[in-house]
C-alpha cells in the first residue's frame, strides 16, 4: 500500500516538474517568433502606404528573331523602297518631283540620259543637294547590245563626267537601257568601276500614262520591302502617282531611299554586281547572273509602240528568267562560277 502511494506521489511530482519546465520555456522564448515554416512570399505589383499607392512595373524585353533570306543575309531592308526614275532630267516634270520628294523627306534615284543633261545641270545639282542619287542610264537611249562594248563604254564614261561636273559627285551605278545585258557588257561595266541596277517591279508607266494605274502598281507591287521600282520622271502622270504612293506607304512605315542607301543597308558596294532588289543581287560571273543575262539576250522581243499622239517607238522587252529554263551560257574568261 505504501509502495502504491509512493509511486503515485512520484508520478504526480514528475508531471508537475514537466509542466513547470514547459511554462518556463514558453515564457523565456523570444516574443513574436514561431518555428513554423512560412509560405513563399508573393511579389506584389502595388503597395499601399498611408493612402498612397506605389506601382512597380516589370518590363520584359523580347529579342525578335532575325529574318534571314535564302542567301543567308539578314533582312535589313524590310521597310525600304527604292524609286528609280529613268530617262530624265526633264525641265518640265523633274523639278516638281524633286520639290515633292523634299517636302516628304523621301529620296529617289535618277538614272539620267547623258544627252539630256545640257541645259538641265541645275536640276540634277538640286537633286543631289536634296539627298537623291543621280546615276547613269546611258548617253543616248540605245541598247548597249546594239551599240557594242566600246561605244557603250564611251557613253557611260561621258555621262559620268557630265554628272560629276554638274553635281560635284561621281556616279557609281549604271542602269542599262531596257535592262539589256550580256556577259561581256557586265564585265565591261565592272572593269570601269560601276555596278548594275535593274529592277524587280516594272510599273510600265511609259505605257499606261495613267496616274491611277501607276499608283496602284507601286502600292500593290512595291511594298514588299527592298523593292527597286522602274519609273520615269518624263511623265506628269508618273510624278503625281509616285508622290501619292509615297504618302500612302510612308503612313504605313515605309521609307523611300536611294540605291546607295539601299545598298548600304544591305551590303557593300561591289563593282560589277547586278541588283534586282534589296533581296536579289549577284556578283559578276555568278551562275545566276550569267544565266539570266544569256536568257534575256536570247529571249528578248522587239515591238513597235504607238503613243496617244501617234508617235511610234521601237521597244525591246527582255524576258524574265525563271531560274529553270535551259539556255546557252557563255562564261566570261575570269568568271567565278559561284552559286
Amino acid at each position: 500500500m505504501q509502495n502504491r502511494e509512493r509511486n503515485q506521489i512520484f508520478i504526480i511530482s514528475a508531471f508537475v516538474v514537466m509542466l513547470v519546465a514547459t511554462v518556463v520555456a514558453f515564457c523565456i522564448a523570444p516574443a513574436g517568433k514561431t518555428h513554423r515554416k512560412k509560405a513563399p512570399k508573393k511579389e506584389k505589383t502595388s503597395v499601399s502606404v498611408s493612402a498612397t499607392t506605389t506601382t512597380t512595373t516589370t518590363t520584359t524585353t523580347t529579342t525578335q528573331a532575325t529574318t534571314v533570306d535564302e542567301r543567308g543575309n539578314t533582312d535589313s531592308v524590310k521597310k525600304l523602297v527604292a524609286l528609280c526614275f529613268d530617262d530624265g532630267p526633264s525641265d518640265d516634270t523633274t523639278p516638281k518631283l524633286l520639290e515633292g520628294l523634299k517636302k516628304r523627306g523621301a529620296h529617289a534615284t535618277f538614272f539620267v540620259v547623258g544627252e539630256n543633261i545640257a541645259g538641265n545641270e541645275a536640276i540634277i545639282k538640286n537633286a543631289v543637294a536634296g539627298g537623291n542619287d543621280v546615276e547613269i542610264h546611258c548617253y543616248t537611249h540605245t541598247s548597249f547590245l546594239t551599240l557594242g562594248l566600246e561605244t557603250s563604254k564611251n557613253g557611260i564614261l561621258k555621262t559620268s563626267k557630265l554628272i560629276q561636273n554638274a553635281t560635284g559627285k561621281k556616279p557609281t551605278h549604271v542602269r542599262p537601257p531596257e535592262g539589256a545585258l550580256n556577259d561581256e557588257t557586265q564585265k565591261m561595266i565592272k572593269d570601269i568601276g560601276f555596278d548594275i541596277i535593274l529592277w524587280n517591279v516594272d510599273t510600265l508607266d511609259w505605257s499606261s500614262r495613267d496616274a491611277d494605274t501607276v499608283y496602284n502598281k507601286i502600292i500593290s507591287d512595291g511594298a514588299d520591302g527592298g523593292d527597286i521600282l522602274c519609273v520615269h520622271d518624263l511623265y506628269s502622270t508618273t510624278v503625281d502617282a509616285a508622290l501619292r504612293a509615297i504618302d500612302t506607304l510612308q503612313a504605313k512605315g515605309y521609307k523611300f531611299v536611294t540605291i546607295s542607301e539601299l545598298e548600304a543597308a544591305r551590303d557593300k558596294f561591289v563593282p560589277g554586281r547586278i541588283w534586282y532588289s534589296g533581296h536579289e543581287f549577284y556578283n559578276i560571273g555568278s551562275k545566276e547572273n550569267a544565266a539570266l543575262a544569256s536568257f534575256k539576250a536570247a529571249q528578248s522581243t522587239t515591238k513597235v509602240v504607238t503613243d496617244a499622239s501617234g508617235n511610234t517607238q521601237v521597244v525591246t522587252e527582255a524576258a524574265t528568267y525563271n531560274g529553270t529554263t535551259d539556255v546557252p551560257i557563255t562564261w566570261p574568261s575570269d568568271a567565278k562560277k559561284q552559286p
